[in-house]
């Protein structure tokens, strides 16, 4: 029985501190969690990866953006974002926020097969996470909260991958992922990347099989599922891009058929 606790080792991820809390890593029974406390700006995970350990990537206090091919998602405190080893996917904060990673070799039951999804936690496994992070902790207890974890893992939704390709379109959607309110416009974007307008707008359509507005307004709006319920409809509809709420709540009802409103009551 292990008595004694666990301190974090602090290592750089890029030019970030990293919190590393490692309990019975060698077995693989054990679980290795890293904290990236808020920087100045977003925490960017790229598509390169630690491929032994299966990751779930969490936020307690902020909204993660996840691209994997050209699929995207939007997820919050709520949420956390699977990824079994050998899985490709980059991984962005919006802005400076916390976010917490937790490595394991075992997969959860209800997650077998699941290369890359979207997940629920339960306020139990939550508090699983956040209290992995504590200085201190024994392997013991360490190990109960782990089980508390992957119990509480919930409802996986597939994140499948709908593009390949290495273009401007697939720059320029990185980049609004991490801010959709963005006001940049595609000639900007265009002007920056050295590239004719036409070229880029080919890129997004045989990227993502539609338009760049049709995937800038579809981006927004799902954006915008990440933040329903903890803020106002008004604010919802300005930390995503639009500057009238009533035009964010047509588009809303047009692509989800329901209201805003009524998709936070049923969430």
């Amino acid at each position: 029985m292990s008595l004694t606790g666990h301190f974090p080792h602090r290592l750089l991820h890029g030019d970030v501190l990293v919190e590393e809390y490692a309990y019975r890593v060698g077995p693989p029974t054990g679980i290795l969690v890293l904290r990236y406390p808020s920087a100045e700006r977003a925490t960017h995970f790229p598509e390169a990866r630690d491929d032994h350990r299966h990751q779930l990537f969490w936020s307690p206090d902020g909204v993660l953006a996840v691209r994997r091919g050209g699929a995207t998602t939007h997820l919050g405190p709520d949420q956390a974002f699977w990824a079994a080893r050998g899985t490709t996917l980059e991984v962005t904060t919006w802005g400076a926020q916390p976010v917490v990673v937790a490595c394991v070799r075992e997969m959860p039951p209800q997650l077998v097969g699941v290369g890359a999804a979207t997940v629920e936690l339960s306020d139990s496994a939550r508090a699983a996470l956040t209290g992995l992070c504590r200085p201190g902790l024994p392997d013991d207890h360490a190990m109960d909260l782990k089980s508390v974890l992957l119990r509480g893992v919930t409802g996986p939704t597939r994140l499948e991958s709908v593009g390949r390709g290495t273009g401007p379109a697939k720059q320029v959607a990185a980049a609004m992922l991490s801010d959709p309110a963005d006001p940049t416009e595609l000639t900007e974007w265009a002007r920056r990347l050295h590239i004719s307008l036409k070229t880029l707008q080919r890129d997004f359509v045989r990227e993502y099989a539609m338009s760049w507005t049709h995937w800038r307004v579809r981006m927004r709006l799902q954006a915008s599922t990440a933040l329903l319920g903890r803020h106002s409809v008004t604010d919802v509809a300005h930390r995503v891009g639009w500057a009238s709420p009533s035009a964010y709540v047509q588009a809303f009802r047009k692509e989800y058929g329901v209201t805003p409103g009524a998709w936070a009551r049923e969430s």
